[in-house]
């Protein structure tokens, strides 16, 4: 007899960590020179449309491979929102902010304080774990200085493909690394989009709601902290014939 799932795999941002601003591109570092009430002098539609043009580049050449590119990339991404905002940066700020938001993690992001013992917990229970997220290079040592890396079994990062969720490339590279079928596997996010790309291959959704504001949609399974996982996993098992 077995349980139902054996899987899970997990997005990063707002299921697992969150960003100390509330805001994972405008960092502390960021605020140091651009404070909230300097971004709210300009224009809602001018601010919009700068954030919409300097993104463009971090989506077009989103694949990489190292944490120097990853720099390179958001200096120009921080240059290019704030001179299109009308405001004033050097290239040398830029890179500064850019420096600060790829090397140093704390307490800029932040791991959720029940995290690593579910994450323990899945796996003395024989869970699989993966992750499924759209990220970047310097994801890999965050989560080493979390003390969290060894737990997982496989990680997808949209970086690597230079796809972002929920395009499909994603989660049947995820299916393959982790090496179980979608209908043994789980997925938590805290986008409904995402969610619903999984389950169209199979894989079982939950939505996390964990960021302040997030709507529970009806259509999935859902959790307010990850410790709540565990419980929720626990209820399917107990509801499902095939668990011992």
């Amino acid at each position: 007899m077995t349980k139902q799932f054996n899987g899970i795999f997990f997005d990063l941002g707002w299921t697992l960590e969150i960003p100390e601003t509330g805001d994972w591109m405008l960092t502390k570092k960021f605020r140091e020179y651009y404070p909230l009430e300097t971004q709210q002098s300009v224009d809602r539609t001018v601010w919009r449309n700068a954030l919409m043009k300097a993104s463009q580049p971090l989506i077009e050449h989103h694949q990489m491979r190292t944490r120097e590119e990853e720099e390179d990339a958001f200096t120009g991404f921080y240059y290019d929102l704030i001179t299109n905002a009308g405001l004033q940066i050097t290239e040398e700020i830029a890179r500064e902010i850019s420096h600060d938001r790829t090397y140093v993690y704390e307490p800029k992001y932040i791991l959720l304080p029940d995290v690593r013992d579910m994450l323990v917990k899945l796996r003395e229970q024989n869970y699989r774990l993966g992750i499924i997220s759209d990220t970047w290079p310097s994801t890999v040592q965050r989560l080493e200085q979390y003390g969290i890396a060894d737990l997982f079994d496989c990680q997808t990062y949209s970086y690597q493909l230079g796809v972002f969720k929920p395009d499909p490339q994603l989660y049947h590279d995820a299916l393959k690394k982790l090496g179980l079928p979608a209908q043994q596997c789980v997925f938590v996010d805290d986008l409904p989009g995402n969610l619903e790309a999984a389950s169209k291959l199979g894989i079982h959704p939950v939505q996390s709601l964990v960021k302040p504001g997030t709507k529970a949609d009806p259509r999935f399974d859902s959790v307010s902290r990850p410790s709540e996982l565990l419980e929720l996993l626990n209820r399917k098992c107990d509801q499902d014939v095939q668990c011992s």
